[in-house]
């Protein structure tokens, strides 16, 4: 019983673990690995959820790109308004914070792609 229930809170607070990616005086970037499971539809990918924090009592525009590319189509812009936080989903979201990890199927050549941000750029607005 002991051990079932360390498990199970174990298992809790490592489901909310954001990883600190980038920080300066007016935000935050964290990431997380969230599976993504569409049972109606039978997909199942894994994504990296971000969250971003404005750290100031601005209103901020941030933009960058997901990955290394600077593709438009990968491209990510919006305004944060005063110490807001916004975090990805699965959900649908304009803004899209995530960025693909791998897809959770039985094939044995699934590639997982690594976390990065590129171009992270924050505008105060007045």
């Amino acid at each position: 019983m002991y051990f079932s229930l360390l498990f199970l809170l174990t298992s809790f607070f490592q489901q909310d673990d954001w990883v600190l990616y980038h920080q300066d005086k007016k935000v935050e970037i964290f990431f997380k690995s969230h599976l993504c499971d569409d049972k109606k539809n039978g997909f199942s990918f894994e994504y990296y959820l971000i969250k971003v924090r404005n750290r100031t009592n601005e209103t901020l525009v941030l933009n960058f790109f997901k990955g290394n590319d600077d593709n438009d189509e990968q491209k990510i812009a919006f305004v944060l308004n005063p110490n807001e936080v916004r975090e990805g989903s699965c959900e649908y979201d304009p803004v899209k914070l995530r960025l693909f990890k791998s897809e959770n199927s039985q094939k044995n050549n699934n590639h997982v792609y690594e976390f990065n941000l590129s171009k992270i750029n924050v505008i105060e607005v007045n």
